[in-house]
C-alpha cells in the first residue's frame, strides 16, 4: 500500500502531444533533427535529449508525475523494428 495509481488517457496524450509537436516542428527540426523530444501534453512545454530516457528525465525534473508525448525530431517514429 502507499503506492499511487496513475491513470493515463493515452488518446489525450497522443492528440495533444501531436498537436503541440506540429506547432513546434519549424522551431525544432532545423537544428535538432534526430533528437528526442518529450512534450508535456497539458501545456506544450518540451524537453530535448539524445535518448528517450534523457528527454523524459529532464521533463520529470519539472513535472514529476507527467506522462510525456515522445517524438523523434524530423522522423515519423521514435523506433523502427526490423
Amino acid at each position: 500500500m502507499g503506492e499511487k495509481l496513475l491513470t493515463v488517457n493515452k488518446q489525450k496524450i497522443d492528440l495533444q502531444g501531436a498537436r503541440y509537436y506540429e506547432g513546434l516542428r519549424e522551431t525544432l527540426e532545423p537544428s535538432n533533427k534526430g533528437k528526442i523530444v518529450a512534450i508535456n501534453p497539458d501545456n506544450g512545454e518540451y524537453f530535448l535529449g539524445q535518448t528517450v530516457l534523457e528527454a523524459v528525465k529532464k521533463g520529470r525534473e519539472k513535472y514529476p508525475e507527467c506522462v510525456f508525448y515522445i517524438a523523434k525530431v524530423g522522423y515519423p517514429t521514435v523506433y523502427r523494428f526490423h
